[in-house]
C-alpha cells in the first residue's frame, strides 16, 4: 500500500489513475444505457406481437373481444398444457425457448465484468508504474548520492537515462580533481613567480635605500640607475611571459590559422636575434627553402621559434645556430640547431617547468619561460617537440607539424 501511494504521488500516474477509473465509470454508464435500450427495442417487439396474434384470433375463431384480451392479460399459467398440446405439432414444446425469441431480462453482470475489467487494466498499468518509478528512483538515488548506477535496469529510456547521470557523475568527478590540481597548479606557480620576482624587488629595495642615505657622483648614480633598469626589464617581462604562459595554459588564445611562408616566420623570429648572436661570436643562419608554406598563426608561430632560437644563441659561445625546414608530402619540420653547450638527459624534462632557466646567472632577463611558451603553443597547432642533446656537442630541436 506504501508503495501505491507513493506511486500516486506522481502526477503521471495519478492522472493515470484517474483516467482509467473515469474509463470505467464510462463503460459501465455506456453498458447500463445500451441494455436499457435493448429492453424498449424487445418490449415493443413483443408487444406488436401480442397484438398480431390477438388479432389472428379475432378473425379465425370468431372467439369474443372480451375472451382474447383476457387470454393475454389474465395471470397464471393453468392453461400452459392445454396450449402446449395444441401448439406440439408446430415445434412449440416447454423448455425449447421457440416462440421466446424476444423473451429478455436485465442482465447487470456484464456490465460490471465490463468495468471490473477496465480497472484490473488500470491496476496493471499502475504495476508498471510502479516498476517504472522504482528504477527511475534508483536513478536519481545514485545523482543524489553522486555515485554511479551499478544496478541493470530493464527500460532502454531509463538505461539511457542512468547511462548520462553515470557520465554526469564521471564528468563532475573530472571536474572536481582538475579544479583541484588547479588550485595545487596556482599554488606553486604563484609560489614560483614570488621566488623569481623576489630577486629583482631586493635590488630595486636596496638601491632605493642607498639613493636616499648616500650621497654619490652622477656617475655613480648613472650605474645605480642602471643596475635599476634591469631590474625593472626583468620584472616586466617576467609579467608579460607569465601572463602569455598563462593564457596559452588556459586555452584562452584564439589562432588565426590560415597559410604562412615559413621563410617570412623565421626572417621575423631571428631578426632581433643576430646582435646577442654576435655579442657570443655566433654565426646564426637561415636555412628555409622559399616555397615553405605551413597552415599555422603566423605571430604564435614567430613566437615559438624566436624563443628556442634565442635560447641556442644564448648557449653557444663561438659557434653555429641554424633554423633550417623541411617539407615532405606527410610533415613539415622546422629545426633549431647548434653546437653550444648542450644539455645533460636529466636535465630535458626540467627544460619545460616554469621559471627553470640554465641562464639565470649569466643573463639576468631570462625568467625560464620561453620553452614552456614554445612547446604549448607548437602543441595547439597540431605539432610536436622534439629534443636531442649531448654535452659539449650541441642541441637539437625540432618542431614537426603533419600534414
Amino acid at each position: 500500500m506504501g508503495r501505491l501511494i507513493r506511486t500516486l504521488e506522481n502526477r503521471t500516474a495519478l492522472l493515470f489513475f484517474l483516467l482509467a477509473a473515469a474509463l470505467s465509470a464510462v463503460t459501465l454508464g455506456l453498458c447500463l444505457l445500451a441494455q436499457a435500450h435493448s429492453a424498449k427495442q424487445v418490449q415493443i417487439q413483443v408487444c406488436d406481437r401480442m397484438l398480431a396474434a390477438a388479432g389472428r384470433l379475432s378473425q379465425s375463431t370468431g372467439a369474443s373481444d372480451e375472451a382474447i384480451a383476457a387470454a393475454f392479460t389474465k395471470k397464471g399459467t393453468d392453461e400452459a398444457e392445454l396450449g402446449e398440446r395444441v401448439l406440439s405439432e408446430h415445434g412449440f414444446e416447454a423448455g425449447t425457448g421457440r416462440g421466446f425469441e424476444y423473451a429478455y431480462s436485465k442482465p447487470v453482470l456484464p456490465s460490471v465484468i465490463a468495468a471490473l475489467a477496465v480497472l484490473l487494466c488500470a491496476a496493471a498499468g499502475l504495476c508498471c508504474f510502479m516498476h517504472l518509478f522504482k528504477q527511475a528512483k534508483a536513478v536519481t538515488g545514485s545523482a543524489k548520492k553522486r555515485e554511479k548506477l551499478l544496478c541493470e535496469l530493464s527500460d532502454r529510456e531509463l538505461v539511457l537515462l542512468a547511462d548520462q547521470v553515470n557520465g554526469l557523475i564521471a564528468e563532475r568527478e573530472r571536474t572536481v580533481k582538475q579544479m583541484s590540481d588547479e588550485k595545487v597548479r596556482l599554488a606553486q606557480y604563484l609560489q614560483d613567480f614570488s621566488h623569481q620576482i623576489k630577486t629583482p624587488a631586493a635590488g630595486l629595495t636596496l638601491n632605493n635605500e642607498i639613493y636616499r642615505t648616500h650621497p654619490m657622483s652622477p656617475e655613480e648614480m648613472n650605474s645605480y640607475l642602471d643596475r635599476d633598469r634591469v631590474c625593472i626589464e626583468r620584472i616586466s617581462k617576467l609579467c608579460s611571459e607569465s601572463l602569455k604562459l598563462a593564457r596559452l595554459q588556459a586555452g584562452t588564445v584564439q589562432y588565426s590559422i590560415k597559410k604562412h611562408s615559413l621563410s617570412d616566420i623565421v626572417q621575423r623570429a631571428c631578426a632581433p636575434l643576430y646582435e646577442l648572436a654576435a655579442k657570443n661570436g655566433t654565426e646564426l643562419v637561415e636555412d628555409i627553402p622559399q616555397d615553405a608554406e605551413l597552415d599555422c598563426d603566423g605571430l604564435w608561430l614567430c613566437e615559438a621559434v624566436s624563443n628556442l632560437a634565442k635560447n641556442a644563441c644564448e648557449h653557444t659561445h663561438g659557434g653555429k645556430v641554424t633554423v633550417s625546414a623541411k617539407q615532405t608530402p606527410l610533415s613539415t619540420e622546422i629545426t633549431i640547431t647548434d653546437n653550444g653547450e648542450g644539455i645533460a638527459d636529466s636535465d630535458i624534462p626540467e627544460l619545460f617547468r616554469r621559471f627553470y632557466s640554465k641562464s639565470n646567472d649569466t643573463d639576468p632577463s631570462a625568467v625560464g619561460i620561453g620553452m614552456s611558451i614554445a612547446k604549448h603553443i607548437t602543441e595547439d597547432m597540431g605539432g610536436k617537440m622534439y629534443i636531442d642533446s649531448e654535452l659539449g656537442r650541441g642541441t637539437r630541436i625540432r618542431l614537426e607539424f603533419l600534414g
